[in-house]
């Protein structure tokens, strides 16, 4: 079995099999508390799928916001520490794509997602590899709505039971995981000041 974890946008838990079946999931839209959601929900879903035995540990790095994504990342790599499995990165936009996919959306197409500050996460895919999951055209990028290139607009929440369904399908057919490092595409909102200030004015 594999668990899946997803914190790119909303927070997101499955544990799927190797082949690909989604057992047990959960999902909170809630963008803003990830880290008061990851971990209650982590039991939730392994209590759901009857504490299977866990071989490898999926999980999305991004593109997303910093605060959000590192926090489902930790709790990943955590869980595969303390379990002894696999650790398989994957981009969570693959996980939409797939999803589109699934439904009948044939690419070429682009994977957008809210970034704030006016702006747009955007994935382009444009074909399918060999374990028929889509393959993005390039990095992902971000920037304002004119920016996102002129193909169907794909949106929604990564659903972390596909998400863990292209890793399982990838590692099956012997294609390589995603790097760790996650896709935060810009600084965080927040900065650390590198001068001291006076007190005195």
């Amino acid at each position: 079995m594999l668990l899946a974890i997803d914190t790119s946008g909303a927070t997101s838990a499955a544990v799927v099999t190797d082949e690909g079946a989604v057992v047990a999931a959960l999902l909170d839209e809630d963008v803003r508390a990830h880290a008061e959601h990851i971990g209650p929900m982590l039991e939730a879903v392994l209590d759901r799928a009857e504490r299977p035995d866990i071989t490898a540990v999926a999980y999305g790095v991004g593109p997303g916001p910093f605060t959000g994504l590192r926090v489902g990342m930790a709790a990943a790599r955590t869980a595969a520490l303390v379990l002894g499995a696999l650790e398989l990165p994957v981009l969570s936009h693959d996980a939409v794509a797939f999803a589109a996919v699934r439904r009948g959306v044939a690419p070429a197409f682009v994977v957008v997602a809210d970034a704030k500050r006016r702006e747009r996460f955007a994935t382009v895919y444009r074909r399918l590899d060999e374990a028929g999951v889509p393959v993005r055209d390039g990095e992902p990028l971000v920037g304002p709505e004119e920016s996102i290139p002129a193909l169907p607009q794909v949106v929604g929440a990564v659903d972390a039971g596909l998400l863990g369904a292209v890793a399982a399908l990838r590692s099956a057919a012997g294609i390589a995981p995603e790097p760790q490092a996650a896709r935060y595409l810009r600084s965080p909102d927040v900065t650390i000041a590198t001068a001291r200030k006076s007190v005195l004015g």
